[in-house]
């Protein structure tokens, strides 16, 4: 399998099958999502205990393992990061089960705009190239940032944990406290280690298999 280089062609054949290739779903895949799941456990219960700030979080990691996750693994990817927030929200005090439950659309945004994005766009993953960097910051960024933290921010004012007075103040915390993580670990990760990962069984070309 060619990995990506800086053409048209470089960047699709990430994505791409080999010629008589077939791809199913397997065990390697459920094991994915369970490690996904536990290392966002970690990482998201430990960012929200780290920097807290009211019902946000200063630095949260976990949302640059959302977005990994969904790049690498489809949306086996995109089910660990939908679910790895409502155990480490329990763990880390940081929200209710009832508002846990109302993150559900943001959480899933988060996993999956950047794995649809480098699917739609035939970004690779290793960021070998601009347009893989714009890719990136625009969607698993980005949109995916703007979205999760507008929807869970307004989630607080729902619920009666913020007024709508303290809105903005808490929707720029929840955007800045999960973009930088996102532009700094996320970077790092996707550029050295998925050259890595799309050798492997477990990289999901699809998003299923």
């Amino acid at each position: 399998m060619a990995v990506a280089g800086s053409g048209a062609e470089g960047h699709s054949s990430v994505w791409e099958l080999a010629p008589g290739e077939v791809r199913h779903a397997g065990i390697v895949h459920v094991v994915m999502l369970a490690l996904f799941t536990g290392i966002g456990i970690v990482v998201g219960t430990f960012g929200s205990l780290a920097v807290p700030i009211g019902f946000v979080s200063a630095f949260w990691p976990g949302q640059a393992v959302q977005a990994i996750g969904g790049v690498w693994y489809g949306m086996w990817g995109g089910i660990a990061g939908t679910i790895f927030p409502f155990i480490s929200n329990s763990l880390s005090g940081s929200a209710p089960l009832p508002v846990s439950l109302a993150y559900v659309p943001a959480n899933f945004v988060q996993s999956m705009a950047a794995g649809w994005a480098f699917r739609a766009f035939r970004a690779d993953p290793s960021l070998r190239s601009g347009r893989d960097w714009t890719v990136w910051i625009v969607w698993g960024v980005l949109v995916a940032n703007l979205f999760g933290s507008f929807w869970g921010s307004n989630v607080l004012v729902f619920f009666g944990l913020v007024t709508r007075a303290a809105w903005p103040t808490v929707w720029a915390g929840w955007f800045v406290g999960n973009t930088i993580p996102s532009i700094v670990l996320g970077s790092l990760i996707l550029k050295y280690v998925s050259p890595l990962v799309v050798q492997t069984r477990g990289f999901t070309k699809g998003y299923w298999a």
